[in-house]
């Protein structure tokens, strides 16, 4: 067996330089399993300055009542021995409870997603081995997949949560299951075995324990043969490009991380999994020509473009999307218009209402655009963070209809709930030369 130096040096020709040297923090998942304690170890022992650059998660689900909690225990003492930071979370869940793993990888994404804007990093460090490569594989295909399901799941991947890209890197994704349990045993690295994998209740336990097994009887290799399968598609699936639009040309993957982020303005807290990924695949391989997404959104090919349709939009509302004149008089409806100002070196600029404000320089040369609220906006309420605009209206009282509620936008980016917020990032500055000034009227005379 190889030594664990040498075994950490193979794995080091896989992590990113800057992340080696210490010059970017990274997030941890460590459950306290063997996958994540060798994870843990490697990490510590390759990273400059662990103590200020490594932060490690632990989520407990209380599924395991004392066992739960034997596991956070073991992960506070390793960390307190290891000298790093742990951020520890508690997420109740039932067992009986449908779709239970589903439910807790969206608990951990959403925290992973909390931490790398606490801590400014979007570097996330997950244990996933060989054998849940190859079992993902195979739960896509008794599932029903096409050749996307087949690369199983990769080293490094980007994810695009609640506008936020995380890189999740998997070093131990090439080393096997026994593999990586016999060398923590040899090493000495203390672990805990869950012991509810060796029930079946779930797909994977019982592929794992029972299937896998009875495979390997006919086909000893049956897991390297079904990674051979993936390499091939991988390989495959890289080379697929669009034919149409004006994405012609950019390989399909590309595209759909494109699209999965316009998705995001529309439901930015929905998560689009493995099932969407593979219509939106279809599109791009003109194998369909429409998809209902979760959500109650469509995307669909019109001629050679593709538009996103919010489906749960009453047709009967009367919509606004007008350009604003400046400097002008915009007219909304017969009972309300927006008129615009230059002011060049503009002195004392006090907003005196709700109903007008003052806009920086950035945005005085840019279109403007008023229209109704969407579902999924979000206004930057504060510097650097965006806050929803349904949770802005519902902490705001005296709104009559928050679903007519007037949105001022320049380039997707909002700059005011009229009447309500305006936006931190277009706020009129004392240096600037030139501020544009906007004034909402009602029913003028």
């Amino acid at each position: 067996m190889l030594k664990i130096n040498d075994i950490y040096k193979n794995l080091r020709t896989n992590i990113p330089k800057n992340i080696l040297s210490g010059n970017s923090k990274i997030i941890v998942g460590f459950s306290g399993g063997p996958d994540s304690r060798l994870l843990i170890d490697f990490l510590c022992r390759s990273i400059q300055n662990p103590e200020k650059n490594i932060i490690a998660t632990h989520v407990n689900y209380k599924l395991r009542e004392k066992d739960s909690q034997k596991d956070e225990d073991l992960v506070t003492d390793i960390c307190k021995k290891e000298n790093i930071k742990l951020e520890k979370f508690i997420h109740p869940l039932k067992n009986e409870t449908k779709g239970i793993q589903e439910k807790a990888r969206i608990i951990r994404l959403n925290l992973f997603n909390e931490l790398s804007i606490k801590y400014k990093t979007n570097k996330i460090f997950l244990g996933h081995n060989y054998n849940d490569h190859i079992e993902t594989i195979f739960l896509n295909i008794i599932r029903g997949t096409g050749l996307k399901g087949l690369e199983g799941i990769k080293s490094n991947k980007k994810i695009n949560f609640e506008n936020n890209l995380l890189l999740i890197y998997r070093p131990l994704i090439n080393l096997k299951k026994q593999f990586i349990t016999e060398t923590c045993i040899r090493e000495k690295l203390e672990f805990r075995i869950d012991l509810s994998n060796k029930k079946n209740n779930y797909s994977r336990n019982k592929l794992r324990n029972e299937i896998i097994p009875q495979i390997e009887k006919i086909n000893p290799k049956f897991l390297d043969s079904l990674n051979s399968l993936s390499k091939i598609t991988k390989k495959r699936n890289n080379k697929k490009k669009v034919r149409f639009g004006k994405y012609k040309g950019l390989e399909i993957k590309e595209v759909i991380k494109i699209l999965f982020s316009e998705y995001k303005y529309f439901k930015p807290d929905t998560f689009l999994g493995r099932n969407h990924y593979e219509m939106l695949e279809n599109i791009l391989l003109e194998e369909t020509f429409s998809e209902n997404l979760p959500g109650k959104i469509r995307i669909y090919r019109k001629d050679d473009e593709l538009f996103f349709q919010d489906l749960s939009v009453k047709k009967n509302i009367k919509q606004i999307n007008k350009k604003i004149l400046i400097p002008g008089k915009t007219i909304l409806r017969e009972d309300c218009q927006i008129i615009t100002r230059l002011i060049n070196k503009p002195k004392n600029i006090k907003q005196i209402n709700k109903k007008s404000i003052y806009i920086n320089r950035k945005y005085c040369d840019e279109n403007l655009f008023i229209r109704i609220r969407n579902n999924g906006d979000k206004i930057n309420s504060i510097t650097n963070i965006y806050t929803r605009v349904k949770k802005v209206l519902s902490n705001s009282k005296n709104i009559k209809d928050k679903k007519d509620v007037l949105i001022l936008e320049s380039n997707n980016e909002i700059l005011w709930i009229v009447g309500i917020k305006q936006s931190i990032s277009s706020y009129a500055e004392k240096n600037d030369e030139k501020v544009l000034e906007i004034k909402f009227l009602e029913n003028p005379v």
